[in-house]
Order: structure tokens, then sequence, then C-alpha cells
């Protein structure tokens, strides 16, 4: 198998047309890139064959929209754990990565990008074909996430697409709030743990860390002394102001969601107190 996939990458009309296109280092993983592809679809459809199975419960009580998202999730889980563990190992590592931010560039990145590439390649097909369920927001998400890391085998970027995939943090407690809200957990203690953590990790990865990021890369690439392309400048460009821009907004739906819980609980907790209070008076 080795080497037959080192004769598909090494091959004259591969890394020709690579070269062409402006990816030069994509030429190495663009099979692991499909091979991830593939293999995120297979984890949905695994999800959608299983979870009946093994939530009965739950999985009776959602509708089709419910079963839909809740089965990207679990394809959109193993990518977050994935990426957050190989993200973090790329930050900590001494390599030229952390010297060069703009053109550096590094095996263990580019295989690791090579996963998350794969990943938004099928979010893209995925939230197209469901744009009902899913709604704009989504599949603007996903193309500039794809386009972003594809620039990654310029190379560009490769130290802060590590940084930036750590937002993927606040994504693991998201997911799990969501599928305890699928199933009927909104008070158990779990519930509110978790919240806590997803406002928690979404503010500082998504919104402190985010911007500070966010600041660096604009900074960077207006004073890089190797030229960058016009075309390449400003995906990263409209890239970091849309996700970013999707961040705010989604934390503030965060906020007013985690607001309204909070009011229904003290109308709970109210309406119960006042209960006690005619049962004694009874």
């Amino acid at each position: 198998m080795e080497v037959v996939y080192s004769s598909i990458v090494n091959s004259n009309m591969s890394v020709k047309f690579f070269v062409a296109v402006g990816l030069p280092r994509l030429a190495a993983y663009w099979p692991r890139v499909l091979i991830s592809a593939f293999l995120f679809e297979g984890l949905f459809r695994l999800s959608a064959f299983l979870s009946p199975i093994i939530f009965p419960i739950g999985w009776a009580r959602m509708n089709k929209v419910d079963r839909y998202k809740w089965c990207v999730r679990k394809a959109s889980t193993c990518h977050a754990v994935y990426m957050v563990t190989r993200s973090l190992a790329i930050i900590l590592a001494d390599s030229s990565l952390r010297n060069n931010p703009v053109h550096g560039s590094d095996s263990n990145a580019e295989s690791t990008y090579a996963v998350t590439v794969g990943y938004f390649l099928w979010d893209m097909i995925n939230t197209y074909s469901n744009i009902d369920m899913n709604g704009w927001g989504f599949m603007f998400h996903a193309i500039m996430s794809f386009s972003v890391y594809l620039l990654s085998y310029a190379p560009l970027m490769q130290y802060y697409g590590a940084c930036f995939m750590m937002f993927e943090v606040s994504t693991l407690f998201l997911n799990m709030h969501l599928d305890l809200e699928n199933y009927a957990l909104k008070d158990h203690i779990m519930y509110y743990l978790n919240g806590m953590a997803l406002v928690s990790s979404f503010f500082f990865f998504r919104i402190v860390y985010g911007t500070i990021l966010s600041i660096k890369v604009w900074k960077d690439l207006a004073s890089t002394a190797i030229p960058i392309s016009m075309f390449a400048t400003s995906i990263i460009r409209a890239a970091n102001i849309i996700l970013i821009g999707l961040s705010y907004y989604w934390f503030s739906i965060i906020i007013i969601t985690a607001k309204c819980s909070a009011t229904d609980a003290n109308l709970i907790h109210a309406v119960k107190e006042i209960s006690k209070e005619e049962a004694k008076a009874k």
C-alpha cells in the first residue's frame, strides 16, 4: 500500500498539477484528504445506523431534523477531538512554525490539516445537500474553513491553522449540550455543568483568543517580507472576517439562550415553591 500511495502522490502529473494551482505541498496529501472525507461520511452513516440501537428512547423522541443533526454532530465530535489534540501538539512543538507563522511548513501540520480539509470538504457537500436544515451560515463557515486550510499547502499560515483549530474545544461542549437536549436531560446536573463549560470555552477560545489571533494574522499579512498573492490574501482575510463574525453572532445566541434557560429555571422553581406553600396552607 505504501508503494502504491507513494507512486500516486509522486507522479509527475500529480506534482505538476498542484504546483500549477499554487498548492505544491498538497501533492503529497490529497489522497489523505479524500480518504478523510469518505471517513466522515462513514461516521455520519454509522451514527444513523447505531443510534437507534444504542439510544432507542432518545432516537424515538427525535424528529427528522434532530436525527440528521445528531448524526452530523457525531462526525463533528470525532473531528474536534482529533484536531484539538493534534493542533495542541503542533502549537507546543519546538518547530520552525512558531518562528515563521506565515510561510513556515511542517510535515506534521500538513498531515493533520489533510484530515481537516477532508472534513470541511465533506461538511460543504453535506451542508449544501441539506441546506434547508442547516442554513447558509453553516455553509459559509464550511466554505471559508475549507478554503483557508487548503491554502496551508501553499504553504501559508500553518502555525495559525493549529491555533485557530483550538476553536473546536467549544465544539465538544456544544455538541454535548445539544445531545443532552435531544435526550431530554435539561434538568440533569450534567446539562448545567456542560452549559457553563460551553459558554466559558466559547468565550475564551473563539472570542478572546480568536480576536487576538485575528489581529496577529492581519499584522503579519501586512508586514510579511515574502510577497503573497492578492487572491490568497483576500481569501485569508475574508475567511477570518466571516469566521470571527459568525463566532460573535453565535456567542450572542448562546448568551440569549442561556438567559432564557435561566429565566425558565427560575420560573419553574418559583412555581414549585408556590405549590409547596399552598400545600402547607391546606
